[in-house]
């Protein structure tokens, strides 16, 4: 029963509050989530967690069995707001608009919630699209905290069955902490150092070389080896590598927080709270990139450079930067913290050697202020590089090398330093290109493999796009892509066939180098791609299977060429 109190506008007022205490309130306040998943969750991937050029912007939770099918819950009340189906990426994946504003993220699944995997179907099929972005209405599709909105599956760029759920802001641009959105996780075991490396700066903080020990574990913190490390320079910043094992499961994530002092002051921290996508890449500028790319290695470099945009930091007077005494020792503590709290301590000591390190020399061509652009033009190739594609000064290095076999092999600086923005390439096509000037591909070497960049002819010239600095060469390509089945025979009873499909060169993560058709007679289907296993999936359904006689799979590549693969249906 409603009771009036006041009078006029202010009774209106109290008259609303008291007739909508849920939906409103809860909007104002915001609900408290609760878990994607029935079981007890076992977390594989943690938010914050350093990936290749991202933060890990969610959390991942593995399926109970470890096979697909798993149910996945609604963690609040809303409505299905946006349905994204993505060959890689997070594949097939559901966002939940909140009465409060957050979003909350649902990825990699197997299938949607029966109704919507209807209704998805038939936009697919009507526009002959696997991949759709799909936008709705808080009337369309609402659900409750609780409810079955999709399954759990392995679909887009997923390495094993999982959820990556994520939580996120009223923008959308920003991911929160799982952990402070509803989730509970039990953990008591506190997170652990796995490496430790001094950096020697030079006067602009450029680092000359560096020099790694040991964290050991004794009683409740970590030390090294004799306590005390010299090194031959006049300033160090720390190079930190740290992991967190939750207590119920042996899967390893990263810590949220880190906190350096030097003799009890404060010199360095950073805490991990939420994640902007706008500035994600900037990992990159946070993280030792050179050490992972060569042993994949995770070390935080714990000192700031002129590039690092990240708002992790707060702003303090040194930055990390320890500035070394030769008669007297300073202590060093470094805490690191994990999402439930627990804490671990490494204590050291640190001085400057007498004998002071001579740095070994720099060998580049070019000298590249930070926040510069930069363009080298040579006989057959021109690089550009924006200015803000490099964190900090580079010294750039430049190199022509012709095989016995004919190939020119560019070396265009070395993997060990990342880009932030892509630098444009323009190589001159052979003088006998002719009519297979388009079958031409820029591509880099890593190892022993190729990875296209594309390209598009431009006159005499093919330009191509990438974020990858190391070795690039032209590559025809007029090999077509292999299609194998890894069934005996098209089986109807089976519903489900699988297909290798494989191409002569590989993909850089930006260029989409296979493409290809399904069809069952004269009806398009989709299919299903694991990046992982090169594997295309076709789950054609009882209705078309029953009449249909034929199936047919369209492959081709980045450069045209095709290969067709056709098959009676057998009973």
């Amino acid at each position: 029963m409603v009771r009036w109190y006041l009078r006029g506008d202010m009774t209106r007022w109290i008259f609303i509050i008291l007739i909508l205490p849920g939906w409103l309130l809860t909007a104002v306040r915001g609900q408290t989530l609760g878990s994607p998943i029935r079981h007890s969750p076992v977390v594989t991937g943690g938010f914050g967690e350093l990936r290749p050029d991202h933060f890990h912007a969610g959390i991942d939770l593995r399926s109970k069995s470890g096979k697909a099918g798993d149910p996945v819950l609604a963690t609040g009340t809303g409505y299905i707001s946006r349905i994204l189906i993505q060959r890689e990426g997070y594949g097939r994946t559901v966002y939940i608009q909140h009465p409060d504003g957050r979003t909350t993220l649902y990825a990699h699944l197997s299938a949607f919630m029966p109704v919507l995997q209807a209704y998805v179907d038939t936009i697919r099929y009507a526009t002959e699209q696997e991949e759709v972005d799909l936008l709705f209405t808080s009337g369309q599709f609402p659900v409750n905290r609780g409810q079955v909105v999709g399954y759990m599956g392995q679909t887009g760029r997923a390495y094993g069955v999982h959820l990556h759920y994520e939580v996120r802001d009223r923008t959308g641009f920003v991911a929160l902490d799982p952990f402070r959105n509803g989730l509970q996780i039990h953990d008591s075991h506190p997170p652990s150092f796995t490496g430790l490396k001094l950096y020697a700066l030079d006067d602009k903080l450029l680092p000359l070389f560096d020099l790694e020990a040991n964290p050991i574990l004794r009683g409740s913190s970590a030390r090294i080896k004799g306590d005390t490390i010299s090194i031959g320079a006049w300033r160090v910043g720390l190079g930190i590598a740290a992991e967190d094992k939750l207590a119920e499961n042996r899967f390893r994530t990263g810590i949220r927080k880190m906190e350096i002092r030097i003799d009890d002051e404060l010199v360095y921290s950073f805490a991990i709270d939420q994640l902007d996508f706008h500035l994600n890449r900037y990992i990159n500028a946070h993280l030792d990139y050179g050490e992972w790319v060569r042993t994949g290695r995770r070390f935080h470099r714990c000192y700031q450079i002129p590039g690092n945009r990240l708002p992790f930091y707060p702003e303090m007077k040194k930055a990390g930067l320890i500035t070394l005494n030769q008669k007297k020792a300073q202590k060093v503590n470094v805490t690191i913290q994990d999402a439930a709290g627990n804490k671990q301590q490494l204590q050291f000591w640190i001085k400057r050697s007498a004998e002071m390190k001579e740095p070994p020399p720099r060998l580049f061509q070019y000298r590249i202020p930070f926040g510069e652009s930069f363009t080298h033009t040579d006989q057959d190739i021109q690089v550009t590089i924006p200015a803000g594609a490099f964190y900090e000064t580079t010294f750039f290095q430049f190199s022509r090398q012709e095989t016995e076999s004919g190939e020119v092999l560019f070396q265009i600086h070395h993997a060990e330093t990342p880009l932030h923005q892509f630098m444009t390439v323009r190589m001159a096509l052979p003088q006998d290109a002719g009519e297979v000037a388009d079958k031409w591909v820029g591509v880099y070497l890593s190892g022993d493999q190729f990875f296209s960049c594309g390209g598009k002819v431009q006159g005499q010239n093919l330009e191509f796009k990438s974020r990858q600095l190391g070795t690039y060469q032209l590559l025809i390509d007029t090999l077509s892509p292999e299609i194998s089945p890894l069934q005996a025979n098209l089986d109807r009873s089976a519903g489900t066939w699988r297909f290798r499909i494989r191409d002569n060169v590989q993909a850089a993560d930006h260029i989409r180098n296979l493409h290809w058709t399904i069809h069952l007679d004269d009806q398009w289907i989709p299919g299903e791609w694991s990046n992982q296993e090169e594997v295309l999936t076709i789950r054609p359904g009882k209705g078309l299977l029953s009449r249909a006689k034929k199936l047919r799979l369209h492959v081709w590549d980045d450069r045209k060429n095709h290969t067709v693969w056709e098959a009676e249906l057998q009973h």
